[in-house]
């Protein structure tokens, strides 16, 4: 079979791209298996293990999980992202939530993107910021930081937006304007008109946490801690909450 120039480019990308997510080892990623490909059909699976407690989001919604045990997981999230951003060049996922963090049956939080077998639909390498994405100019309205929708690229500080909420769906059980309409979603994101979240009775046992949380949702993404500061303010609020995990460890 001949392949054209265009289809040829776009498979070697993806190669290249499956054998780099081989190198990626880290307890809070989920590991690459393997890849399927279709050339006939110009297309590539990437296929990952399936985690018995399926994502993040049914994952704290099945049981009513202690404060200790919520933050255990988010800083598992956010240790993730730090060994991204951390690499060279940094990785940023581009569509980070809930539901694309599995629950591993040793109760550790793994990031993915869309479950076990994903299609790679882009990659992209920025010679200007030295960053590459995982996932592609993609992302869910409601985890997307204002400067999405005013139209820029994802990048390692958009990524820093979306822990925040993944935070916040660990502890509130919510995903982020649970009860408000897309359109009013990009207004209030826009002007920084966030949810409330040091008012909930959960969150005010650990004001530490609604900190962070605000300063990832800075307006100005440049002001947003970096993945080692979330992750290193989370270690701590761990070590202060008599953190215990939730296998009991």
């Amino acid at each position: 079979m001949k392949i054209s120039g265009d289809k040829a480019r776009i498979l070697g990308l993806t190669l290249r791209e499956a054998g780099f997510l081989v190198e990626l080892s880290h307890p809070n990623i989920v590991k690459l298996d393997g890849f399927v490909e279709d050339i006939s059909k110009n297309v590539i699976w990437l296929v990952f293990p399936w985690e018995e407690n399926g994502s993040l989001r049914d994952f704290v919604a099945s049981a009513d999980w202690e404060i200790p045990e919520r933050i255990s997981l988010i800083r598992d999230v956010a240790g993730g992202v730090e060994y991204l951003h951390s690499r060279t060049p940094p990785l940023y996922h581009g569509d980070l939530k809930s539901i694309n963090v599995l629950v591993s049956s040793e109760y550790r939080a793994v990031i993915t993107d869309f479950g076990s077998a994903r299609l790679l639909l882009d990659v992209k390498f920025s010679a200007a910021t030295k960053t590459m994405t995982l996932t592609g100019d993609k992302y869910t309205l409601r985890w997307a930081a204002p400067e999405l929708l005013n139209g820029d690229a994802p990048g390692l500080w958009s990524d820093i937006w979306a822990l925040g909420w993944v935070g916040y769906e660990v502890m509130m059980n919510s995903i982020p304007f649970e009860n408000v309409g897309d359109g009013k979603v990009v207004m209030s994101v826009i002007q920084g008109d966030v949810p409330s979240i040091s008012e909930d009775t959960r969150m005010l046992l650990i004001q530490e946490l609604c900190s962070l949380l605000a300063q990832c949702w800075n307006l100005d993404p440049t002001k947003r801690p970096t993945a080692k500061d979330c992750r290193t303010a989370i270690s701590w609020m761990a070590s202060n909450t008599g953190l215990r995990s939730i296998a009991g460890n």
